[in-house]
């Protein structure tokens, strides 16, 4: 240390008051830049490319090129997508009298008649989005259709005026808690769908953080976990790293997940299953890791939904993945896709009270009062707790095995029948309901023109690498769908392995070159102008 000293105060001799001050801040200022360039999340490499790109789009001749590509692709949005009934006056100012409800009900009939929802739903062409169908779908249509006109007007956040609504609530959370074989005090609160369970999941383990002295936070998870925790981190000034998914298996890379954490690490994510390719991640591992880091595992049930957790039920074989595990302190599960009740209705579980009241968002010196929501809503419609709580009781247990052993039998078989169609490959074994393929052969993309532009099959298309997945619901249990399905792509995958080297066009094209663009900031533009275009009450352009 007397060696140390002596060779600093030898720097400084001679040198007067001023340099010595300013050396002193010099060096601070070097060594603080070169610290946040060692840690930041995102590596030199990347900061570097989104400046080059975004100094690029300062050029007029670039800036006018894009503009361009973006006014083409949003005007092909317009076309597809704003579609409105033959002699259809648009509406965009409010009537100045009232109309009456016959007339209403006419407009809406013609309004539902535009998207031939029914035809395709009895057809089973709709990946996902529709959740219900089979023998009981007009039964639960019409049950439905009667709880929400009951409790229309009613409103969880008063539960001293709709007290009903208040028990139908609690019910629902402890009984899918418990499905998921949570502990005796495990809880839930019933969120507006999977996106907002998961942010309250985040803003949980963010404040319970906090409250540990932790201030700058991150959450780990792989790259195939559903974006709602980055759009989640976004909103709440977590910092989220992404970890590259496991090549050959396609579930998260254990290793790269645990060296990525550190001592600012809340949480860490698996999903059961991640919506790309179905696959379930290793929860157990995940949940090792969890107890020895003392840090939280969030399982991202939203998709899996009452599916993974009545599968051992159903017969088949199934890892745990649920409160079984003693690392899983938070699940977040859709009730409004396999618990099929009507959009949107979510549930996040906890494994104890004490984390789950970190989700709350308390105000006790507001003028109007002490205010408190559990959520980010606060008013919210109850209509959707009594047609969840409904639906539960419609099916109970018996009836959601029943319908997993359908759907994960139909998913087996679509599987199967892929693998035997030259040309085309499974991305990985299906765990659940969600198949997906490409190929090696010829650009997967391709077969979207045939397949969902002729066809009127309502798949998606993956990306990183090219994919195809298809979520089987109940309305692909029907009889005839698998059949047709496997019979449609059988005949859509002929012509391209006769020309496997052709270049994709039209939508195909499209789909291909959103994946090659480096600058993500051209593709963010082209979606903003897609969002922008669900607004639109008419085209730009009359034609």
């Amino acid at each position: 240390m007397e060696e140390a000293k002596s060779w600093v105060n030898g720097l400084f001799v001679g040198k007067e008051p001023w340099q010595i001050v300013v050396t002193t801040l010099g060096v601070v200022v070097v060594t603080r830049t070169g610290w946040n360039i060692l840690s930041a999340e995102k590596n030199l490499y990347e900061r570097t490319k989104a400046t080059v790109f975004a100094l690029a789009k300062r050029v007029p001749a670039v800036r006018r090129a894009i503009d361009e590509q973006v006014a083409d692709v949003r005007s092909g949005m317009e076309a597809s997508m704003i579609k409105v009934p033959e002699g259809w006056d648009v509406i965009e100012d409010l009537p100045a009298h009232p109309m009456s409800p016959a007339v209403i009900q006419e407009k809406l009939d013609a309004l539902l008649a535009l998207g031939g929802e029914e035809e395709r739903r009895k057809c089973g062409k709709v990946s996902g989005t529709i959740y219900v169908g089979g023998t009981s779908y007009t039964e639960l249509t019409a049950l439905m259709a009667s709880v929400l006109g009951k409790f229309v007007w009613s409103n969880p956040l008063h539960p001293g005026v709709f007290p009903g609504v208040r028990q139908m609530e609690s019910e629902v959370c402890s009984m899918t808690a418990r499905l998921f074989n949570g502990p005796n005090d495990a809880c839930a609160t019933i969120t507006g769908g999977g996106t907002e369970s998961i942010i309250m999941a985040i803003k949980a383990y963010r404040d319970r953080a906090a409250a540990q002295g932790i201030t700058r936070p991150n959450i780990v998870m792989p790259r195939t976990a559903h974006p709602a925790f980055e759009k989640g981190c976004q909103f709440l000034g977590v910092t989220l790293r992404k970890v590259p998914e496991n090549p050959t298996t396609l579930k998260a890379d254990v290793r790269r997940m645990r060296a990525a954490i550190d001592r600012n690490t809340v949480c860490i994510v698996g999903s059961a299953p991640q919506y790309p390719h179905g696959a379930v991640d290793p929860i157990a591992e995940l949940s090792e890791i969890a107890v020895a880091k003392g840090i939280g595992l969030h399982v991202d049930c939203c998709l899996g939904s009452f599916v993974v957790a009545t599968m051992e039920k159903a017969g088949f074989a199934f890892d745990p993945f649920d409160f079984r595990l003693p690392g899983v302190t938070t699940i977040s599960c859709d009730t409004h896709k396999f618990g099929l009740s009507p959009k949107g209705s979510s549930v996040l579980m906890y494994r104890t009270p004490e984390l789950r009241r970190f989700q709350y968002s308390v105000f006790p010196d507001w003028p109007g009062g002490v205010y408190g929501t559990p959520a980010v809503a606060g008013s919210r419609p109850g209509m959707l707790v009594a047609a969840t709580w409904a639906a539960m009781m419609y099916h109970g247990v018996e009836g959601y095995v029943e319908n997993t052993k359908k759907m994960v039998t139909v998913t087996r078989q679509i599987a199967a029948g892929i693998e035997e169609i030259p040309g085309l490959k499974l991305c990985c074994p299906p765990d659940t309901t969600v198949v997906a393929w490409t190929s090696d052969v010829f650009d997967i993309n391709r077969m979207t023109t045939e397949l969902l532009d002729h066809r009127g099959w309502d798949l998606n298309v993956l990306q990183f690498p090219s994919a195809i997945h298809l979520c089987v619901t109940m309305a692909h249990t029907e009889p005839g769908v698998v059949d047709s399905f496997l019979k449609d792509l059988a005949e859509c995958t002929a012509p391209l392995m006769a020309d496997p080297d052709a270049p994709a066009d039209g939508s195909a094209a499209m789909y291909g070159m959103s994946q090659s663009i480096p600058d993500r900031s051209i593709i963010c533009e082209i979606v903003h102008a897609y969002i922008d275009t669900t607004y639109q009450t008419k085209r730009s352009v009359i034609e």
